[in-house]
């Protein structure tokens, strides 16, 4: 048994069994690959050992000499935090180990068992109670700013989603996130699946809009040998993939009508046929869906179903634009900069008052996203110190800060200025800048400028500027 090899273990047992012969034998065993084992006779015994001591599970018999090992059950789970019981019995008490699984028993052995089963049996509370724990130790977080990673926000519209975060992720309750591109949706569908019960099974993502229709299909269900030219194989689909765990349909709304009545049929009847197949797949997966578009503007113009909408909608969560989150913005910019900080090796310390307020101001159309690649961009080419104005993007300055940007002067050692020359200079920068953003287009050129087309081709020709590829 184990080849001799002992195990690490940290976890304390409790075994509580009137055989000593027995109570010796699984001191022993479990001692011995690493467990540490306190081991009593009696129901008092037991009660005395745990008023001294902290246990991650119990073995119990449920027939002792001085007490019904049920009654004890009842206590042990009545404690605070749930301490984990592990019922032993006869043959004949397997209708009593039955009711003590329904009375919040982990599992039952039935005697005689075999040591190695015990073991296995052991490991896999111990790893369940670990995993309850570490889900406990989220949802505590989840009550916080932080949850999950890049989940930050105190403003009221990520306070409600962070709401429905807590109340929903336990559920197997189908759920639509909304909101534009890059405002965090799927890191929420992952935080819903990693507080949840299935978080140790599969979260399996599918973007619905960035996949050929005629692809997306096997993507979602499989396909059998043969099913279409290519098929040399068989092939699960993501819903078999995630089977146990939660499927995340990113871009919902970008589905084809044909498969949307493939994926209500899933829902309704949590079954489905691969392509080419005759024979349905039953499967257990909890559906989280997303997407940008105004599924009910889709509605209504005959582009998505109706039933489908309602069967994904059961309960919606929307996800605010980053611009609408007030100082959200400049925390998330904290929290970015920290991890990037790590990654990348940077030591980047903060941002000055002034960029602080300039981003405040812009309006993220990338929203989240935006914003993490800003602060990754400035961890890998700035490195190193306060992040200023002069580090962020044009786009992000307004149309004045662009201009003094762009033509800055330094006067403080010069007598004087040529006032012409230099509005030639700007002049002549500007009109190159335009030409070359339109690819040297002129009616585009001219929109872009605000002028008169006749007004530009006569700089032009006044100035000299001509297409290089006239040249």
């Amino acid at each position: 048994m184990n080849g001799g090899v002992v195990h690490k273990h940290n976890e304390h047992l409790l075994v509580i069994e009137d055989e000593v012969e027995l109570r010796e034998s699984l001191t022993e065993i479990l001692g011995h690959i690493g467990y540490h084992v306190t081991a009593v006779g009696t129901a008092h015994a037991a009660r005395t050992a745990l008023n001294e001591g902290l246990f991650d599970l119990v073995l119990l018999d449920v027939r002792l000499p001085d007490g019904d090992g049920i009654g004890l059950l009842q206590e042990f789970r009545a404690q605070e935090g749930g301490l984990e019981v592990m019922i032993m019995t006869g043959f004949a008490d397997v209708e009593v180990a039955v009711n003590a699984m329904r009375l919040g028993a982990a599992d039952f052995l039935r005697k005689p068992f075999d040591m190695d089963e015990l073991l296995v049996r052991v490991e896999e509370v111990l790893k369940k109670r670990q995993l309850v724990q570490e889900h406990r130790v989220l949802r505590q977080e989840v009550q916080g700013m932080q949850v999950g990673e890049g989940v930050v926000g105190r403003c009221p519209s990520m306070q409600k989603v962070l709401e429905t975060v807590r109340l929903a992720a336990d559920s197997d309750t189908t759920i639509l996130i909304t909101g534009e591109s890059g405002t965090g949706k799927e890191v929420i569908a992952r935080t819903l699946h990693e507080l949840s019960e299935r978080a140790e099974k599969p979260f399996v993502p599918i973007n619905c809009g960035a996949i050929p229709e005629e692809l997306l299909e096997s993507e979602l269900f499989g396909h059998v040998k043969g099913a279409f030219t290519g098929a040399v194989k068989s092939r699960p689909g993501r819903f078999e993939v995630a089977n146990g765990g939660t499927i995340f349909l990113d871009e919902i709304g970008d589905m084809s009508p044909k498969l949307q009545v493939k994926l209500l049929r899933v829902l309704q009847e949590r079954c489905f046929e691969p392509v080419g197949s005759h024979q349905p797949v039953e499967v257990d997966v909890r559906v989280l869906a997303a997407t940008h578009r105004d599924l009910e503007e889709e509605i209504r113009n005959g582009r998505f179903r109706e039933d489908l909408y309602y069967r994904l909608n059961v309960i919606p969560l929307h996800m605010p634009p980053l611009r609408a989150r007030g100082d959200d913005i400049l925390l998330l910019a904290e929290h970015f900069m920290q991890q990037f900080n790590v990654e990348k090796g940077a030591r980047i310390e903060g941002v000055d008052e002034e960029t602080r307020r300039m981003m405040m101001r812009y309006s993220w159309p990338g929203n989240v996203r935006e914003l993490s690649n800003l602060m990754e961009r400035l961890a890998t080419l700035k490195r190193e110190g306060v992040v200023g104005v002069e580090d962020l993007p044009s786009k992000m300055l307004s149309e004045e800060e662009r201009l003094d940007r762009d033509f800055d002067i330094d006067v403080s050692e010069m007598e004087c200025v040529d006032f012409n020359a230099l509005i030639e200079e700007y002049e002549n920068r500007l009109l190159g800048m335009a030409l070359k953003r339109c690819e040297w287009n002129k009616n585009q050129a001219a929109k872009f400028l605000s002028l008169n087309r006749t007004t530009l081709v006569e700089k032009l020709k006044k100035k000299g500027m001509q297409s290089p590829a006239s040249n």
